[in-house]
Formats: C-alpha cells, sequence, structure tokens
C-alpha cells in the first residue's frame, strides 16, 4: 500500500486513486508516540473512573462474546466524545480532517465515533458494510477513520478490508447486515496491520470483518467516521438521536431489563 509518511497533511494523487480504486488506504506515521500515549491513558481513565457507565443496559455500551466460553465482555463506548474531550480533539486534529476533506474534495463533518476496547478472547465481527441499506437518508459519502491504540495485528482481530468492493451494496436484501464470507474474493482481503501512529480510512460500502483477539491483550482502536458537506451537513446529533431509538427498540425485544442511555 501506499503510505503517508510523517503527518504531512497533504495526499497526493497517488494516494487519492488508491483509495477510489481499493476503497481504504492506510497512512503511517500520522501522529506521533506521545499523542498516542496520551489517547491511551485516556481509554484507561474511562475504564477506571467511568465504571458506572459500563452496563449492558446502558445504550452507550456494546458487548461482545468470547469466543470460546460465550461469556459477554464490554467491548465498546458509542459514543464516546461527550465523556472524553481528548476523544473529541482527535475527531477534529487538522492531520485527519485534510486527509478526509483530500479524499471528499470538500469539507468533511463528523458523523460519529466510537471507542473499541477488544478485550482479550472477543469474538470478531462478520463480514458487513457500514452503510445499511435500509436505513434511509444515512449518508452515502460515509468513511471510517482508525486509528489504532494498541498495535492491530492478525494475532488480535485486527480489521480485514477486501478491494474493489466500495461501489454498491453485496446485498439488495435491506434485512440483511452481516453478510456471508462467499461474497467476496478472498484474494482481495488486506489485514489492516498497524501500529500506534497509522491510521487507516476506508469508505463505507467497504466490506470488512474481523476475528477474534486471541492475544492475552486489548486492541483498543478509536473509530471515526464523517461525511461530506453536501451530503447532509452537520448530522452527528440526529444520527445518534435516531441510533439510540433504534438500539433501544432492538434491546427491548431481547430483554426484560429496562434500557437508557447515561
Amino acid at each position: 500500500m501506499t503510505t503517508l509518511i510523517g503527518g504531512s497533511e497533504q495526499l497526493v494523487e497517488p494516494q487519492k486513486h488508491e483509495y477510489e480504486n481499493h476503497g481504504f488506504l492506510i497512512l503511517r506515521k500520522l501522529f506521533d508516540a506521545d499523542e498516542i500515549q496520551r489517547l491511551l491513558i485516556e481509554t484507561e481513565r474511562l475504564l477506571a473512573e467511568r465504571r458506572e457507565l459500563i452496563s449492558p443496559n446502558n445504550l452507550r455500551c456494546r458487548y461482545m462474546a468470547h469466543y470460546q466460553t460465550g461469556e459477554p465482555l464490554f467491548e465498546v463506548f458509542d459514543p464516546v466524545n461527550d465523556i472524553s474531550p481528548i476523544c473529541e480533539l482527535f475527531c477534529f486534529d487538522r492531520r485527519i480532517l485534510s486527509a478526509v476533506e483530500a479524499l471528499y474534495g470538500e469539507p468533511a463533518c463528523l458523523f460519529k465515533e466510537k471507542l473499541i476496547f477488544k478485550p482479550p478472547g472477543a469474538l470478531g465481527y462478520q463480514l458487513h458494510q457500514d452503510i445499511p441499506l435500509a436505513w434511509k437518508g444515512f449518508p452515502k459519502t460515509f468513511l471510517t477513520v482508525l486509528i489504532p491504540i494498541d498495535p492491530s495485528s492478525e494475532e488480535n482481530g485486527c480489521t480485514e478490508v477486501f478491494s474493489g468492493y466500495h461501489g454498491d451494496f453485496l446485498s439488495s436484501d435491506g434485512s440483511v447486515y452481516m453478510l456471508p464470507d462467499d461474497c467476496v474474493d478472498v484474494s482481495r482481503r488486506t489485514p489492516l496491520v498497524l501500529e500506534p501512529g497509522d491510521i487507516a480510512i476506508f469508505h463505507g460500502l467497504t466490506p470488512h470483518r474481523s476475528a477474534p483477539n486471541r492475544s492475552n491483550q486489548m486492541r483498543r482502536v478509536f473509530y471515526v467516521s464523517y461525511n461530506a458537506q453536501s451530503d447532509g451537513g452537520e448530522q452527528r446529533e440526529a444520527h445518534y438521536a435516531e441510533f439510540r431509538e433504534r438500539m433501544r427498540e432492538h434491546r427491548q425485544s431481547t430483554t426484560s431489563e429496562i434500557v437508557y442511555f447515561q
């Protein structure tokens, strides 16, 4: 993959073409070690000081089963900016915005963000595309910036993307979100093996998945998603209002517990 070295704010034409052709782009060493250390310390603070938020009934939280035992493991804060000013700063970092805006050819708007901890043993995600076919009005320019806080490797279940499928939905059934593995060519697979300081950017229709975390450490990643300004403008608050209602309906259909957002 073509890479950007040393935190430059400008993408060059070959990098733009690479994203257009493959649906993803890896940029190396965008952040220095001190910046990522600050983000790592923040994840530790959130786990230590905001334990009251961590509940399967809190719509901010998501859990993932242990791939061997089935034990539910806390995995995600979504959203996180309102409880973490440091995470919010990364969302608006000029280096990230410059890269995203170069791909859009116009200003970018923050759409959503989530902090994934992926503890040891956590099961991965099945193959899917991020833009839901059935969610009318969801921005078609949706893309995600992946910021690794720990090294992302195949052992700890890094994100795997599949090149060249970002032009359309892989299923015409709006009720289907998770996709069968055989709908993509395995030869187009690229594991996003990244070091802290690197980032990856992938299109909302780029199919991706992840394997279980088979290591003995967390694989923390901050995912930040944007839309082009011309594609709905600022809509983060409206998105999360609708997202919470959809999550509330889903959870209340599967539990008698009272769900809430905190």
